[in-house]
C-alpha cells in the first residue's frame, strides 16, 4: 500500500508541476512587465526607425538580435529571413534602394508610427504594432522586442503593406 501513496504523490507533485508551467505564465502575461519596459521599447524603437530613415547602418543593425526573423514587405522577397547575415543582406538591398531614389541626403524618408500600441506579452519580451502611412501605401508593422544583454532587440519584424 505504501509503494502506491509513493506514486500518487509522485503523481500530483509531477500534476502540480505541469499546471504552474501553463498557468504561472498565463498570470505574469496578464500582469505584463513592469510599465518601464514599454517606454525602453518605445525609445529602441525610435532609435531604429531614426537609423531606417537617416540610413545609417551600424546603429540600424544593431538593432536586431543575432537570431531574428524578418519577412519583409516585398514582393520579390517572399520568405522569411533568419539571422544576422540573411538579414543583413536583405537590408543592405533595401538600403541601396532607397539612396538610389533620394533626391537629398538623410532623412532619406520618414518613418513616423500611426496607432503605436506597445504591449508587454511576458518578462523581457514586448510586442510594438503600428501603420506608417503615405499616399503610395499603407504600411503595416508588427515588432517583437526582446530584452539581450545589450538591451532590446528586434527578435521579429513582420512588415506588410497595402497599396492606394
Amino acid at each position: 500500500m505504501r509503494a502506491v501513496t509513493r506514486r500518487q504523490a509522485q503523481v500530483v507533485r509531477a500534476a502540480i508541476a505541469m499546471l504552474a508551467m501553463i498557468v504561472l505564465p498565463a498570470v505574469v502575461a496578464a500582469q505584463g512587465s513592469p510599465p518601464t519596459d514599454s517606454a525602453a521599447v518605445a525609445s529602441a524603437l525610435k532609435r531604429f526607425l531614426t537609423a531606417f530613415e537617416n540610413l545609417e547602418w551600424e546603429p540600424f543593425r544593431a538593432a536586431f538580435s543575432d537570431s531574428a526573423t524578418v519577412f519583409q514587405p516585398a514582393p520579390n522577397m517572399p520568405g522569411r529571413f533568419t539571422g544576422r547575415a540573411a538579414i543583413d543582406s536583405t537590408f543592405r538591398l533595401v538600403f541601396a534602394d532607397i539612396r538610389s531614389h533620394a533626391s537629398s541626403g538623410p532623412p532619406y524618408h520618414r518613418l513616423t508610427p500611426v496607432d503605436l500600441r506597445i504591449q508587454p506579452l511576458a518578462p523581457g519580451v514586448v510586442l510594438a504594432t503600428f501603420m506608417l502611412d503615405n499616399s503610395q501605401r499603407l504600411a503595416r508593422r508588427t515588432v517583437v522586442f526582446r530584452r539581450e544583454a545589450g538591451g532590446w532587440r528586434i527578435f521579429h519584424l513582420h512588415a506588410s503593406n497595402m497599396g492606394r
